[in-house]
């Protein structure tokens, strides 16, 4: 916050107006004091969002990466029990959670081939890897609904603030007459900071939005790799059994 709030400080001085963004602030309408301390409120949120979901791929890829080279040599090796420990071990891990959910099925389902030989043991644990990925998606997409938002409405709140000046603007031109446009510096200066605030909370959310949807993506892929090795060693392991 006090990096938006000397970078608007900064260009105000340099516009040479001698004013600064609490200045604006004060002198603004009630209504548009609002506007800027909700948009304040959008900045902090994102700021908050944004940090946490950043830490949170990152622990997830950390444990993930740590967790596949156990996961994989146990499973081929045939030690499930290994394998789930490593799962439990690694709970930062999103993979880990659909991969166990995969192995729980897998040997639930072999299971039920003892009294039925025909049972087929593989479609149930792709269908069941499907749902635990669908799952982890709706974890990982968990607020980017509300960023994609503010990223929209940020300038159109700027907007309504700018509208909303311009009017007080007009309102002391019907009052005051022309006289010294000085005196209407106030009003217009708090039209363009509002439609410039809102646009500095929109275009960073813009971006970080893309920046966490690539990482989402990117998770995901890794998600349905590990997955099919998994279903690879299933049937491989079928086929011989």
């Amino acid at each position: 916050m006090n990096l938006l709030a000397s970078t608007f400080n900064l260009a105000l001085a340099e516009g040479g107006g001698g004013f600064t963004l609490k200045e604006f602030f004060m002198q603004a309408t009630p209504f548009n004091k609002g506007i800027m301390l909700l948009l304040v409120f959008l900045v902090l949120y994102q700021v908050y969002y944004v940090i946490e979901r950043l830490v949170m791929y990152s622990q997830s890829g950390a444990a993930s990466e740590k967790f596949l080279k156990l996961f994989m040599d146990t499973l081929r090796r045939g030690d499930f029990e290994a394998s789930k420990r490593a799962a439990t071990t690694h709970q930062k891990s999103h993979i880990a959670l659909v991969l166990k959910h995969g192995l729980d099925i897998f040997q639930y389902e072999k299971q039920l081939k003892l009294t039925n030989a025909n049972h087929d043991v593989i479609q149930p644990v792709e269908r069941a890897i499907e749902r635990g990925t669908a799952e982890v998606t709706e974890l990982l997409k968990k607020g980017m609904a509300t960023l994609a938002t503010i990223a929209s409405l940020s300038p159109f709140i700027g907007l309504l603030g700018t509208v909303i000046g311009i009017i007080a603007v007009f309102a002391d031109l019907k009052a005051k007459g022309a006289g010294d446009i000085n005196a209407l510096a106030g009003s217009i200066g708090e039209a363009l900071v509002t439609t410039a605030l809102g646009l500095a909370v929109a275009i960073p959310a813009a971006w970080f939005y893309n920046i966490l949807t690539n990482k989402q993506d990117q998770m995901i892929m890794n998600i349905n790799n590990a997955a099919s090795q998994m279903v690879d060693e299933f049937i491989r392991r079928e086929s011989q059994a």
